[in-house]
Formats: structure tokens, sequence, C-alpha cells
């Protein structure tokens, strides 16, 4: 599916290579999923900030890798088409410290206020949250519709649709975590100094960036549009590749 595509997103892949790798020689680091999971207990408590970070390059098989990978692909290649490579790496880095700060500080506190005692003792792990910050960013007051699962639904609404739809297909998802990335990603689109930033890095770079206007991705004039058919048949191969799977 790389090779097929017309444009090859280096920071996308790199995140990808870098996902893949910790997940088959992870072992040789000596690092088992309790130590870099996302526990809030952990991180509050006992000031193991890593956890924010490396909670996200770690997942529990190959499918949950697999699947996070061939999403990870899909939207990060069209983000950093739109936003260049440079912006796309600090869309991902706040998204994930966000989302990981948000869950680790959202917990603590549902548990010191009696709503719910376990969460201080949850662990998490996988670049779901992140995934689920760049749908919000994608399709954030998009006027289209998409279909899943043979249901219409509004692009600005399909990460709510999804949040709930994946924790009913797969009960293990972490739907607390995948909620913080959506979270994450609506401060992102909100953010008055992001919007700056993001302003100021597609002035700087000629107007190749795209921007956010409105709460919704808009590419400058000059830039070249994506390829329908190619981006068509690009999602009909993923989708076909998880069924074999």
């Amino acid at each position: 599916q790389i090779n097929r595509m017309p444009y090859k997103p280096p920071a996308t892949l790199a995140i990808m290579a870098l996902n893949v790798g910790i997940h088959l020689f992870g072992g040789q680091l000596l690092l088992g999923f309790q130590e870099v999971c996302l526990n809030p207990s952990k991180i509050v408590y006992h000031g193991e900030w890593r956890r924010i970070l490396l909670s996200a390059f770690f997942h529990a098989d190959d499918y949950h890798m697999y699947y996070n990978m061939t999403s990870l692909l899909w939207k990060g290649a069209r983000l950093e088409q739109q936003f260049g490579t440079e912006q796309f790496v600090m869309m991902s880095a706040v998204l994930l410290f966000v989302s990981h700060s948000l869950y680790a500080v959202s917990a603590w506190a549902l548990s010191v206020l009696g709503v719910y005692q376990g969460a201080i003792s949850t662990c998490a792990i996988g670049y779901s949250a992140v995934l689920f910050g760049y749908k919000v960013v994608l399709n954030y007051n998009s006027p289209r519709l998409t279909n899943i699962y043979g249901i219409m639904v509004p692009l600005k609404y399909a990460c709510w649709f999804e949040l709930v739809l994946i924790s009913i297909i797969t009960p293990n998802a972490s739907f607390f975590g995948h909620l913080c990335g959506i979270l994450a990603g609506l401060v992102y689109v909100h953010s008055n100094v992001l919007f700056e930033s993001i302003s100021s890095a597609r002035n700087s770079s000629g107007g190749g960036s795209g921007s956010i206007r409105n709460g919704y991705i808009h590419r400058p004039r000059n830039s070249a549009e994506p390829n329908s058919s190619q981006d068509h048949r690009f999602r009909n191969d993923i989708r076909e590749a998880l069924r074999r799977s």
C-alpha cells in the first residue's frame, strides 16, 4: 500500500516504523507492559512521567498493532500532506501529551471524587488515543457524510460513533483512553496558539501547508488536491486486508 501512495509521508512512516520496531523487539529493551502502560497511579503518585510517552508505542498483540498502524497510515498520510511534515510532528506530539495527560489526571480525579475508584489503577497501551485525535482534526465541522457499517454518519461526529462502536465490538478497548484522544483533538483545533502556529508555518513555507479555518481543513489554492480514485482504492485495500486478517 505504501508503494502505491502518490505521496510518501516521512514522519508518518517513521512513527509506524517506531511502533512496529518496539512491538517486535520491545522484549530486548527489558520493558514489559506493566513498566510502560498508562497507569494513573504510577504517574500521579510515583512521578513515572515516562509512561505518558512510552505507553503510546507498545501494543497488546499483533492485531492491536496492525489495526492501529493501518489507521495511522491512512490518517497520518492525509494530515502530513495537508499540514507538512514539521507541523504534523508537532501535532502528533501535542495530541499524545494532551490525551495521555488528560487520561492520568481525569482518572485520578474520578478516583478521588469517588465516582470510579478503579480508574486510578487502570493500565492502557497503544497509539489509539492519538489516532482519535487525528480523526477529530481531519473531520472537525466537515459537511460530509460517511458510511460506517451501513449507517450514514456526519464525518464531524464519526469519532463519537466509533468511540461507542469500538467499545461494543472490543470490550477490552480503552473507552476512556479513546475519549481522551477525542478531547485532545478538540483542544488542538480550538487552541488559538496552535492556530497561530499553523498559520505561521503555512505562510513561511510559501502556502504549501493546509490550515484550519472555521474548524475545517482547507488547502491553499495552489496546492494539489488528493486523487479521489487513489484515495478510495487505498481505503478499500485497507478494509480488505483487515477482513483477511
